[in-house]
């Protein structure tokens, strides 16, 4: 089944999200990430069922400017290894034989510490988000993989959210209110213009 919202909340969501939403989501996210565990770096992979890949989508700290785009097969490494099982991590890299070094030197960083979660939707893993060398003291072990996995399951969370506002918005009308909401134009006279063509439709359709 997949994700729905009332017609109300999608309309809602539609006027106030801008094109770069699922980025600066991303972003914003990797960017807790990071600051949250005082780490080098974070980022998020998601998954590209075409090519079977994970692919930075964003990234937070050391090597940021270079990820962005990068991929590398699902069943690779790490982030390959939670994408495949959904469960989180916590590991030294120096001892686990899981841990793509050549990679992880192709990105310009390669970490003591990794930490990585699962983005579920649904029973369904969409991508990966990890944090490289975070300081774990203050928190614990078992804490910190259950704050990481809480901030996963929030993006995945607000990803479908920006997705599904996106498809249903799609009529005639919301197009049409959408390109007048960045003209530059009186707000009452673009409330006005949509509230007539909108009175138009339902004549028209009532003829029918």
């Amino acid at each position: 089944m997949g994700l729905e919202m009332p017609d109300s909340l999608t309309a809602s969501l539609g006027r106030v999200l801008l094109p770069g939403a699922h980025t600066e989501l991303m972003r914003s996210t990797v960017r807790l990430g990071r600051l949250t565990f005082s780490a080098a770096a974070a980022s998020v992979f998601l998954y590209d069922e075409q090519r079977d890949q994970l692919v930075f989508e964003a990234s937070s700290g050391e090597g940021e400017d270079r990820l962005v785009g990068m991929a590398i097969p699902a069943g690779r490494g790490i982030a390959g290894w939670v994408f495949q099982t959904g469960e989180t991590i916590l590991c030294d890299v120096r001892e686990d034989p899981r841990f793509d070094r050549d990679f992880a030197q192709s990105t310009g960083y390669v970490p003591d510490v990794l930490m990585a979660a699962p983005l579920e939707l649904e029973e369904r893993v969409i991508g990966v988000m990890q944090v490289l060398d975070p300081a774990i003291d203050r928190f614990g072990e078992l804490a910190a993989i259950d704050l990481l996995t809480e901030l996963a399951n929030q993006l995945a969370i607000a990803l479908a959210l920006v997705t599904v506002a996106r498809r249903q918005e799609v009529t005639p009308l919301h197009r049409l209110e959408r390109a007048l909401s960045r003209a530059e134009a009186p707000s009452t006279a673009v409330d006005e213009l949509l509230d007539a063509l909108g009175k138009f439709v339902l004549t028209s359709s009532g003829r029918h």
